[in-house]
C-alpha cells in the first residue's frame, strides 16, 4: 500500500472527499516510505506528527515537515523527485536561513525538506544526531513514522515560535512552555544550552535579557518582532559586522541573490532577465543604504 501511494499522483477516482487530516497523514507515511526506500533517517516534525500535549487545540497544519539527516538530504529529495515530487523551492530561496526546499506533489500536497532547523547554532548534522539518538515514533497513515521526543518537540516548537510571534508561535508557546511545570522549564533551558538554541528560546519565552550580547541576538529580536524585510536586513547587517569583515562580505553577497519564485508572485508573470536584474540592483542598492546607516550610527 504505501508502495502504491507513494507512486501515486493522479486523481481521485471515488467521489468521496478525504478528510483533510486522514489526506495529510498519508501523505506523512508516503513520505516515510520514500525514506526508508532509500535508507535515509527523517524526523517528522510539526502538523501531524507533534505530539498532543503540544498539538491539541493548535490550527490544522496546511502542509508536511520533516527533519532530513543532513548527509544525506540530496540523496532524499532525488529519492522524492524521482517519485512525483517536483522541487518547487530550493534550499537558498526557501528563508533568509536557507534552512529548507519545498517539493510538491499534486496529489499529496507539499513538504517542507529540512536540512537545518533555524535557531539552533550547533552544526546540523549534529543537531539532526541528537534529535535522532532520542526519538520515538508514531502511527502516520498506518506506516511507522519517526519523531523526536516530546522534550525535543518542545524546543524545535519554541525555535520555531521565535519566528512566529503572532500566529501558531502564540499557542505553541503556551503549550510548550507556559503551561509548562518549572521542572520542565529547566529541562527546556538545559537542552537549549546543549543544542545553541539559547537565543531563540529566550525571544520565544520573553526572556530577551538571556541572549544579550550574544550572537543573533540582533537577528531574533528583529524575527520575533515581527519586522519587516529591511528591519530583517538591518538585523543581519549588524550580526555580520560582529563577526567580522568576512562575514559581512557573506551577508552582502546574499543581498544581491533574487529569489525568481517570488519576483513572479510579485509581478504576477514569470520574471524576464531585465526584471531579474532590477531586482538585483534594487537589492544591492537596500543592502549598501543598511551599511551606511549601520556606521553612520556606530
Amino acid at each position: 500500500m504505501a508502495f502504491a501511494l507513494a507512486r501515486y499522483d493522479g486523481a481521485m477516482t471515488s467521489s468521496a472527499e478525504v478528510p483533510a487530516g486522514v489526506h495529510r497523514r498519508l501523505a506523512h507515511a508516503c513520505l516515510q516510505f520514500i525514506a526508508n526506500t532509500a535508507d535515509v533517517r527523517i524526523l517528522h516534525i510539526k502538523g501531524e506528527a507533534l505530539h498532543p500535549d503540544l498539538a491539541d487545540g493548535r490550527s490544522a497544519p496546511s502542509d508536511c515537515d520533516v527533519l532530513v539527516d543532513p548527509a544525506r538530504v540530496m540523496d532524499y529529495q532525488q529519492a522524492l523527485t524521482q517519485l512525483g515530487w517536483e522541487l518547487y523551492t530550493r534550499f537558498e530561496y526557501g528563508s533568509i536561513f536557507g534552512h529548507a526546499a519545498t517539493h510538491y506533489n499534486p496529489r499529496w500536497g507539499t513538504v517542507d525538506v529540512h536540512r537545518s532547523f533555524p535557531g539552533f547554532d550547533l552544526s546540523p548534522q549534529e543537531v539532526f544526531d541528537q534529535l535522532w539518538d532520542e526519538h520515538s515514533s508514531v502511527e502516520l497513515g498506518s506506516v511507522e513514522c519517526a519523531v523526536p521526543s516530546l522534550r525535543h518537540q518542545r524546543i524545535v516548537m519554541l525555535a520555531h515560535a521565535a519566528r512566529d510571534p503572532f500566529g501558531r508561535g502564540v499557542f505553541d508557546v503556551e503549550a510548550s512552555w507556559t503551561t509548562a511545570t518549572d521542572e520542565v522549564k529547566q529541562e527546556i533551558d538545559e537542552l537549549a544550552e546543549s543544542l545553541g538554541a539559547r537565543v531563540a528560546l529566550a525571544f520565544a519565552t520573553d526572556r530577551e535579557d538571556r541572549a544579550s550580547g550574544l550572537p543573533g541576538e540582533h537577528l531574533w529580536r528583529a524575527l520575533s518582532s515581527n519586522a519587516n524585510s529591511s528591519e530583517i536586513w538591518r538585523a543581519r547587517v549588524k550580526e555580520s559586522v560582529r563577526q567580522g569583515p568576512r562575514a559581512l562580505l557573506r551577508t552582502l553577497a546574499t543581498a544581491t541573490h533574487v529569489n525568481p519564485d517570488h519576483l513572479a508572485l510579485k509581478l504576477g508573470r514569470k520574471p524576464t532577465r531585465a526584471d531579474l536584474r532590477a531586482e538585483q540592483r534594487e537589492r544591492v542598492r537596500r543592502g549598501w543604504h543598511a551599511v551606511r546607516a549601520k556606521f553612520k550610527r556606530s
